[in-house]
């Protein structure tokens, strides 16, 4: 169990109770070559759309992160509403993020993916969640440079070089949460401040897009497997500036 500033990242292992409760962020970490349900009880889950996008993937790995992520979460979405997984039924934002179609449930979810590992969250305010596999960058400056703003990139460069690598991606994983729990696209990383320094606590540090701008957001980071980082964001819609 992980605290964030005003919630809980709740490690939970399948079979286990999957409702969250209202300070909790329940989270399952699904190792891809070993998921807890096999793929083709996930797939009979999936609606006749999700199939057909399912057939589109071109590549083996996509195909099976698609099948696992989403057949999982249908099952943990059903057992919180009490139906079957192909009944839950899940819409799209305009930057396509799923979600449920029907927002009197009060359930929010996100799923995320990279090689070798799958993050499924469930929560009772907007989630975002994201997984990288640590690793080294050939240019990871550039990239900084590129996405991010220009007070991280600052605080980037004054990090010592053995702590370059976890605070990339202590920075990146943090962004894309607070990019997905928002519905935010990628366009707008540059937008808002994460602390990227590995050893301090992961914070949203200052926001500029108005959908950011007067709501709390609250971030916690950790390592799930060895070898990972991961990053869970949550809004606190109660301070949303009225307007």
């Amino acid at each position: 169990m992980k605290d964030g500033a005003g919630f809980r990242v709740v490690v939970t292992p399948f079979g286990a109770e999957p409702t969250p409760a209202a300070d909790e962020v329940r989270v399952w970490v699904v190792p891809l070559d070993a998921p807890p349900v096999a793929s083709d009880e996930l797939f009979a889950y999936l609606t006749p759309d999700e199939k057909a996008r399912f057939e589109r993937f071109k590549v083996a790995h996509a195909r099976q992160q698609f099948v696992i992520g989403r057949g999982l979460i249908r099952r943990l979405l059903g057992r919180c509403l009490g139906i079957d997984p192909v009944e839950v039924a899940i819409d799209y934002t305009g930057a396509g993020k799923p979600v449920l179609a029907d927002t009197s449930t009060g359930l929010h979810f996100n799923v995320t993916h990279t090689n070798g590992l799958a993050l499924l969250a469930l929560a009772r305010r907007p989630v975002g969640v994201d997984v990288e596999r640590l690793r080294s960058l050939a240019d990871a400056e550039g990239l900084i440079r590129r996405f991010f703003s220009p007070a991280e990139c600052e605080a980037f460069l004054a990090l010592p070089s053995e702590l370059r690598t976890a605070g990339f991606f202590r920075g990146w994983t943090s962004k894309e949460a607070v990019i997905k729990a928002s519905g935010l696209s990628v366009a707008y990383l540059d937008d808002f401040d994460v602390e990227l320094h590995p050893t301090r606590p992961a914070a949203l540090l200052g926001a500029r897009h108005p959908t950011l701008v007067g709501t709390t957001w609250e971030l916690t980071a950790w390592e799930p497997a060895a070898g990972y980082a991961a990053a869970v964001a949550v809004a606190d819609e109660s301070t949303r500036d009225s307007k």
